[in-house]
């Protein structure tokens, strides 16, 4: 029993102690989240991985994961068969642990280095000017019926009919180099947004995505964008723009939803300028559904009928997915994360899109 505890070895556990001690310090003060880590080791450690990853046309994270789930069904399996053939059967459990430990500290202090410190980093608003405050039901109105606007004119824009569902034109392919093109010029403008982009990832299991409730990705330990290709296609745009995002270590939910707008709607692309400003419609018209009814309505009405079937297709789509048992798995899981990562409202962090999306209308203003 003592050789396993005498292993050189045994030094990688000291990735739990370490871990914590980075996740202590980025809470304990901003200035180390953001200089330190955002800036400092994020961005080596984001560059390095980008560009070693960017250069495969699949998902490394998505293989990656297989292989993990795969490996710790089987785990355990293997453990008992082992220990039912050794003679030394003590040893041979405590050095299974062992090795378990081992592997979950690594996990754990890469997933801090690639996204852990990032969740309490400085907020887009402090570098994009955009001050945040409460807003009125009238100045949501407002905001809701400028946005219709724009969606209707940036669907005119497609040159499709205003009675048929938009299909994209576009390959995968095609639409991620115009996301990578988006979030490069946004960066222009927006120095912290500056760095090396990849094609972000069309990943081959979306479908299972969807079962899961999820619209994309971003893998930590490969810093990759994976993006769930098996949804209604006026959606893809925004999502490709929204996970590329999380490569600039912008980790929260809502700030990724308005980077990943500005960069759409900024776009030179007609599909993913129409794809961003859905997004803002549809976070800002559940808003205004919640706080006035008849306003939403009012906003609603001067939608053009290509964006009403645009939105029943997504609908019909995603119905297929409500309330099962992996969804609410889905739903769960990603809520879960959020609140262990400082984002204490979870999912519903989402919505806090539109306090950006106000701050940038008064802004305007």
């Amino acid at each position: 029993m003592k050789e396993i505890f005498k292993q050189k070895r045994n030094f990688i556990l000291l990735c739990y102690p370490l871990g914590i001690l980075i996740l202590i310090l980025a809470k304990i003060n901003r200035d180390i989240a953001e200089y330190v880590f955002a800036r400092g080791v994020y961005r080596v450690y984001g560059w390095i991985f980008s560009h070693i990853n960017g250069i495969l046309p699949f998902s490394v994270g998505e293989i990656l994961l297989i292989l993990f789930v795969i490996g710790m069904a089987v785990f355990p399996i293997v453990t008992v068969i082992f220990i039912i053939r050794s003679k030394r059967k003590l040893v041979t459990l405590v050095s299974s642990i062992r090795h378990l430990l081992i592997i979950l500290g690594v996990v754990f202090l890469w997933f801090m280095i690639g996204a852990g410190t990032n969740y309490y980093r400085y907020e887009f608003s402090e570098f994009s000017g955009l001050k945040i405050q409460k807003s009125t039901v009238d100045e949501l109105y407002q905001l809701c019926m400028e946005l219709a606007e724009k969606t209707n004119k940036a669907r005119a824009d497609l040159g499709i009919a205003d009675d048929e569902v938009f299909v994209s034109k576009l390959t995968n392919r095609e639409r991620a180099e115009e996301a990578k093109k988006a979030m490069e010029k946004l960066s222009e403008k927006y120095e912290i947004l500056e760095g090396y982009y990849p094609y972000a990832k069309s990943v081959f299991f979306s479908r299972t995505l969807s079962e899961f409730n999820i619209t994309g990705v971003y893998f930590p330990w490969t810093v990759e964008a994976n993006v769930n290709v098996d949804t209604v296609d006026y959606t893809k745009g925004a999502c490709l723009c929204h996970e590329l995002s999380h490569l600039r270590g912008f980790m929260r939910e809502d700030e990724a939803n308005f980077i990943g707008y500005l960069a759409a709607v900024n776009s030179d692309s007609a599909e993913l300028r129409y794809s961003g400003y859905m997004s803002a419609l549809v976070n800002a018209g559940n808003q205004l559904y919640d706080a006035d009814k008849d306003k939403y309505y009012e906003v609603r009405s001067t939608y053009c009928e290509g964006i009403i079937k645009d939105f029943s297709a997504n609908s019909v789509y995603w119905a297929q997915f409500k309330d099962t048992t992996l969804s609410k798995a889905g739903e769960k899981m990603n809520d879960t994360y959020l609140k262990i990562n400082n984002v204490q409202d979870g999912t519903k962090s989402y919505g806090r899109m539109v306090d950006l999306l106000l701050a940038e209308w008064r802004a305007k203003k």
